[in-house]
């Protein structure tokens, strides 16, 4: 069953439409700043997309980024297992992309939704354009499922758009890889302290380690976390226990669940630690490098997971800091959903470059950038 939102989509304007295609939470947060930017640019329609094996989170996750779903693909009966719920899903977009004929499919991440969206696309002839989605994958060359899949889209790919500048396994260079930024960080914090911080940390005049309130190893590791490193701020999810911390000029609280909070600051911050295993994953995915500690109640049996010991959690943050002297947040720029945008009007041949050149006028606001070369796909 298809659910459309006549709302969300007005059928006519522009000549070109593109699909955007979400399959979880990582993948919306990332795909709606761009169709917001489609939004207000107005030569392109964006037609936002809820699909994956939970349709109905996406929906909710799309219309909490401010994007409303055009289009929610429910696949009936729960799948009993990735191969059914592939299958489920190949049906759907199939059914979806002949209806609509888009003129692209834009896709993010190495889910299942990513790549059956890319598979459709394809043997629809329909071009696939890949946002990346900045995952962690640390020295994983290929994990398990994501790697694959992103290898096997990349070979589907009519147009990369990079959200940073660093190698990656799967997303070839070439003249059709444009470098954009990370489109999450268009998401804005509502609490003026945070976007303040936000501001230091683009600018490179601190670096954000985002602590999980509920660990209560890492709220005792905090005191020395800031008094080893002054140019490091604290952002609590949650409130710590600790009433000292909060006094403290570097410590900061995102008290609220609000997602657009959690994702800005995400977009800024250099590393998180948590003992939450679904926190810590979904935080990989959103592109945070994060450290997994061990559960106090429950030892896990697995690599990689810091001791629930304070002393251990902070020469674990340490190492992790010592790797990003700079922070991660050089490509964490509110500009980039627009690059984006602006990277699809030059692929239908409406710009003359695949990245501004100059800083638009006031009517076509969130699509400055750098430059990037490139030719046009013909």
């Amino acid at each position: 069953m298809t659910l459309f939102n006549p709302a969300a989509s007005n059928g006519a304007g522009p000549a070109h439409d593109v699909l955007l295609i979400a399959g979880s939470r990582p993948e919306a947060v990332r795909i709606a700043p761009v169709a917001a930017a489609m939004a207000r640019a107005g030569r392109i329609e964006p037609v936002p997309v809820a699909a994956g094996p939970d349709p109905m989170m996406v929906h909710a996750v799309l219309e909490a980024m401010g994007v409303p779903a055009a289009v929610t693909l429910l696949l009936g009966e729960p799948a009993h297992s990735e191969v059914a719920a592939a299958a489920a899903l190949a049906v759907r977009l199939d059914e979806l992309m002949l209806d609509r004929d888009p003129s692209a499919v834009l896709l993010s991440g190495g889910g299942i939704t990513a790549v059956i969206g890319a598979q459709v696309a394809f043997w629809r002839q329909i071009p696939v354009v890949y946002l990346e989605s900045g995952a962690d994958i640390g020295a994983h060359p290929c994990p398990f499922p994501e790697g694959g899949n992103r290898r096997v889209i990349s070979q589907l790919t009519s147009m990369f758009l990079r959200g940073s500048d660093r190698p990656s396994p799967s997303v070839p260079g070439g003249p059709n890889t444009i470098l954009v930024g990370d489109t999450m960080a268009a998401a804005a914090l509502s609490d003026p302290k945070l976007a303040a911080l936000a501001e230091r940390a683009r600018a490179g005049r601190t670096r954000i380690v985002l602590l999980d309130a509920a660990t209560d190893a890492v709220v005792a590791a905090a005191p020395g976390l800031l008094a080893s490193h002054p140019d490091v701020d604290a952002v609590f999810i949650g409130m710590p226990g600790d009433a000292d911390l909060l006094g403290h000029p570097r410590v900061s609280v995102l008290a609220r669940s609000a997602l657009p909070d959690v994702v800005a600051i995400i977009a800024v911050s250099t590393l998180g630690v948590t003992d939450r295993h679904w926190v810590g994953r979904e935080a990989k995915d959103f592109g945070l490098p994060t450290l997994l500690v061990e559960r106090a109640d429950r030892p896990d049996l697995v690599p990689d997971v810091v001791r629930a010991d304070p002393a251990a959690v902070l020469t674990a943050i340490t190492q992790q800091l010592a790797e990003r002297p700079d922070g991660r947040c050089q490509n964490a720029d509110p500009a980039a959903a627009g690059r984006a945008e602006h990277a699809l009007a030059w692929m239908f041949g409406l710009e003359a470059h695949p990245a501004p050149t100059a800083r638009p006028s006031a009517g076509s606001q969130g699509t400055e950038g750098r430059a990037a070369g490139g030719h046009s796909l013909g």
